[in-house]
């Protein structure tokens, strides 16, 4: 079904019902409504008609599917707890009450500590309040609504990228610094010391002498690799980040380069895996960078990604 996942779902879910209930009359629907209006539509529902209709309707079904709440992973429950407490601020204590019998264990400590003392002793007094089903079910529609949801499939299959989403949040911050770490590392390989002083300068103790260990090492790195790396650190807004986050916010941009197009259903998944603060700063860099990535490149990204994270587990412990 050719460009069909390029729609809205609003469309995707117009165009298959029609093909499904009008079959070969679905082109005369959708010329008497205003979807008719979105360019391509045309096209990709011819598409869809030109299947055999015994595998079109099968196919349809899957389609219609994903569509639906089953067939998505809302984020709310695997987000990191800043986005639920950011999400839900001004919610009473007893929605609060009914969320924190929903949210994982490991989180409720995290979102509760960010909470008024006043509304964690009302929402501990409401802890064995259990609500109607229909009542929870619309409150838990309401808390949806506020996050994404990715479509199953693509939760359950991040290819290359499975190893980057089963690290903790300390573990991928420190892949983060690893690959900004290393970024600088090309792009200072050749720079005069009075340039290198400064940027050592701009980092922590530990993270500017490894930077001038890797320096001092050397590696065999093109031009095109040392401008690229050197376009990317000025291309920082160097006034506004924070000298101990420098090399993560590299690190960032990094890792937003490693996303081609197609890979751009994964974003939401590690953009609320993080704190809302780092959420943000990584979201920004994969709006910017996901649109003009270069296939290749991104490959190739991916494998300098893949290979800094060996080199930095055993580190984990």
């Amino acid at each position: 079904m050719a460009d069909l996942q390029d729609l809205s779902e609003r469309q995707q879910a117009f165009l298959l019902v029609s093909a499904l209930v009008e079959g070969e009359k679905a082109p005369a629907l959708l010329a008497a409504v205003d979807e008719s209006r979105s360019r391509g539509l045309g096209a990709v529902l011819e598409n869809l008609l030109q299947q055999p209709k015994r595998n079109r309707d099968d196919e349809i079904h899957r389609h219609l599917a994903r569509l639906g709440a089953e067939g998505k992973v809302n984020l709310w429950l695997h987000a990191d707890g800043g986005w639920v407490v950011e999400a839900l601020r001004n919610e009473s204590a007893l929605v609060w009450a009914l969320v924190f019998r929903e949210l994982p264990r490991a989180k409720i400590g995290r979102v509760l500590s960010e909470l008024p003392k006043e509304m964690r002793k009302t929402i501990k007094a409401m802890a064995h309040h259990v609500p109607a089903k229909p009542i929870w079910a619309m409150i838990k529609r309401r808390i949806e609504s506020r996050f994404p949801a990715v479509p199953r499939e693509v939760w359950d299959h991040l290819g290359e990228f499975e190893n980057f989403r089963q690290l903790n949040v300390d573990q991928f911050y420190q892949l983060m610094r690893e690959l900004g770490i290393s970024e600088m590392a090309i792009a200072f390989s050749q720079v005069d010391r009075a340039a290198t002083r400064a940027i050592l300068h701009r980092l922590g103790v530990d993270e500017a002498k490894e930077l001038r260990s890797r320096i001092k090492r050397g590696g065999n790195y093109s031009k095109d690799q040392m401008r690229e790396a050197q376009m990317n650190i000025l291309s920082l807004e160097g006034d506004k980040v924070k000298t101990d986050e420098l090399t993560l916010e590299i690190g960032f941009g990094v890792f937003s380069r490693a996303f081609g197009k197609e890979h751009e259903p994964f974003a939401p998944i590690f953009i609320y895996k993080l704190s809302p603060r780092y959420g943000y700063v990584l979201k920004r860099y994969l709006d910017l960078n996901i649109p003009r990535n270069n296939p290749e490149k991104a490959r190739r990204v991916r494998e300098h990604i893949a290979n800094s994270l060996e080199r930095i587990r055993p580190q984990f412990g």
